[in-house]
């Protein structure tokens, strides 16, 4: 048995579309049989809902700027809890 992985979307139907170079890759002809195993991407969900986080907040004017910064911030801390 051929298996193939890929990365789909769900379509507003419900449905998932296979890519051409899949359905050839798998010789699949129109009302094939396939099994379909199917997984979630956490990752990629918890980072849609993460992106923009700092939107709205005032107080940060540049995210990419603001992250090194607080990583500064760690660097020190742990240098002096460890360094003492």
């Amino acid at each position: 048995m051929k298996t193939v992985n890929y990365s789909a979307k769900v379509l507003p139907d419900g449905h998932l579309s296979l890519p051409e170079e899949i359905f050839e890759k798998l010789g699949l002809a129109i009302n094939s049989t396939v099994e379909v195993t199917l997984k979630l991407d956490r990752k990629r969900e918890r980072a849609k809902k993460a992106f923009g986080a700092w939107s709205e907040r005032n107080d940060i004017k540049d995210g990419t700027g603001y992250v090194p910064e607080i990583r500064e911030e760690w660097n020190k801390r742990s240098e002096r809890i460890f360094n003492g």
